[in-house]
Formats: structure tokens, sequence, C-alpha cells
């Protein structure tokens, strides 16, 4: 596979374990969120408010971090796990020519609980829904054909029938003995401020998680609109899944 694979998400849906297992398979180099770096740390930087303190760094912009995994492409099979909200200013038909685009989302009824515990003044925009669903359309509307999009429900409640139709639809072989992984053997994995992947390092498969004494969406103002927003992006997304049998 010449192009770089991208799993393009929104937070708290499952990705980081989606890359532990892309990592479990030895057939790929794995980056995690290479594009947040630009987003936040290069000197063009899209959020200024989040990590105000930082020196920005020129090695982050965005057409540095793809310039690198194009060249690692040369070399070997790349793969990255990413947010959508991160490139969808720069995804013309240029940048996207170098993916193999495919999403990932979560129902945010789960997802926006766990973000707030993380990340209690998120704005909009950093749940990621909308941002997502526009990367969605530009890659639908550039490519002609629906993208490969897979549901948080479904990669964990059936994970080798998910992964098997994603690595089918995607052309590469399905890796049973992938599914499985070492706790924190995963250093490829930023460690964002907050612990935001303390869970995902401590796990080796796919698993639904623990029951959570998260905050409920109706419980609080913010999340009750932030629902309100995020739903239809994810209903609208919800269409176009990949079946699993």
């Amino acid at each position: 596979m010449k192009k770089i694979l991208a799993l393009w998400a929104t937070p708290r849906a499952t990705s980081t374990a989606f890359e532990c297992m892309m990592q479990a398979r030895g057939d790929f180099l794995v980056h995690d969120e290479p594009f947040g770096l630009s987003y936040y740390y290069s000197e063009e930087r899209c959020n200024t408010t989040r990590y105000p303190d930082i020196e920005p760094n020129s090695e982050y912009n965005f057409n540095c971090i793809l310039e690198q995994l194009k060249q690692e492409t040369q070399k070997q099979a790349v793969f990255i796990k990413d947010m959508g909200y991160f490139v969808t200013h720069v995804a013309n038909q240029e940048f996207l020519s170098h993916f193999e685009n495919t999403f990932l989302m979560r129902h945010p009824v789960k997802m926006l609980p766990s973000l707030f515990e993380r990340r209690p003044d998120f704005t909009l925009k950093e749940t990621g829904y909308g941002g997502l669903y526009e990367l969605f359309q530009i890659v639908r509307d550039i490519s002609g054909k629906v993208p490969i999009l897979i549901d948080s429900d479904d990669l964990l409640k059936k994970p080798e029938a998910t992964i098997k139709a994603y690595c089918n639809a995607v052309g590469i072989p399905f890796i049973k003995e992938a599914l499985e992984w070492k706790p924190q053997s995963q250093p490829q994995i930023k460690e964002w401020e907050g612990g935001w992947h303390t869970q995902a390092l401590l796990s080796s498969s796919f698993k639904e998680p623990k029951e959570r004494n998260y905050l409920g969406i109706e419980d609080n103002e913010k999340l009750k609109q932030a629902y309100e927003e995020c739903l239809p992006y994810y209903e609208k997304l919800y269409e176009h899944r990949l079946r699993i049998e």
C-alpha cells in the first residue's frame, strides 16, 4: 500500500485501541495523531488557546508532517490515527490524495461524558463531529464514492467481524492475532495532557469499557447542548457505516 492508511476519528471513539491493533499487526509503521502536533504545536497552529505557552515548532507544520509520512511510505506501509477536525482546513484534493481515508465514530451519548471528564472546557469543534462530517463529505465528493466508516459499537461488540470487514475494504490482509496485544506496548502513543490514553494503554483487546461514573448528558447543560449539536452529524454519518454481519 503506497498511500498512507488514515483513520480519521472523533476523540474518545476507541481509536487508540484501533491503533494498538494496527501496531500489533507488525506490518505498518504506526503514527499517533501526527497532525495534532500541527494543529496545536506548529507555526501554523489552529488553536492558540489550548496550549498557549508552547513555543511553535516549524518541524510540525502541516506540510512538514505530510512530507515525513510520504517519505516513510517509500520504505514501508504507514498508518496514522488522527482527529478529522485537525485537517479539515487543509483537506483539498492534493492533500487527501496521499491517503486511503477511512473513518471511525462513536455515539455522542457515550463519547461526550468521557470527553467532559478529561476536558471540561471543551469546545464544540473539539468534540470532532462537525469536522469528521465535513472531512467525510470532502473525501466522498473528491473520490466519488462513500468512504469506509466504522462505528465504535460494532468494533467493540463484533471486533473480529469488524476488523475483517475493514481489512477487506482497504485491501490489507486480516491478521487475527492482532486482535490481542500486550498492555502498555505502544511507544508511539502521545500522552496528551490529561491522561487521555490511560485506559487504552492498559487494554489488550477490543472490549466494552468498564462502567465509569461519568456525568450524564441530562445532568449538565454544556453536555446537553453539545449532544444536541453533535447528534445530527453522527446520525448522518451512521447511515454510511460499514455494515457488519
